[in-house]
C-alpha cells in the first residue's frame, strides 16, 4: 500500500503570462471587463493592476485558477499588442 497518491492537477502555465502583461478579463459576475497589467503570477493565481477611473488610483484584481477552470473568466492578453492570445474553458476542454 502506498502512502503517496500521484494526482494530475491543473496550474497556469507561468511561461505564458509573466509581469508586465497586458491582460483584459471579465468575470462571469461583472458588467465589463477591465484591462491591466499582470503584476504576479503563481501557478495557481494571477494579479492584475488596473486604473478603476479615479484619479491616480490604481487596484488589483486576482484570477484564481479554480475559477478560470470553471470557466467564469474571459481572458486575453498580451505581451507586445502584435498578437493578443485568449483562453476558452471549452477550448481546453476539447482538448
Amino acid at each position: 500500500m502506498s502512502l503517496i497518491i500521484d494526482v494530475a492537477s491543473n496550474i497556469f502555465d507561468t511561461t505564458k503570462i509573466s509581469k508586465g502583461t497586458l491582460l483584459y478579463a471579465k468575470h462571469a459576475t461583472w458588467p465589463e471587463g477591465k484591462g491591466g497589467f499582470v503584476t504576479a503570477v503563481s501557478e495557481t493565481e494571477i494579479v492584475v493592476q488596473y486604473h478603476p477611473g479615479i484619479a491616480n488610483v490604481t487596484n488589483h484584481f486576482f484570477l484564481p485558477l479554480s475559477e478560470v477552470v470553471n470557466g467564469e473568466w474571459e481572458i486575453r492578453w498580451s505581451d507586445d499588442l502584435t498578437s493578443v492570445n485568449a483562453y476558452s474553458s471549452e477550448e481546453e476542454s476539447q482538448a
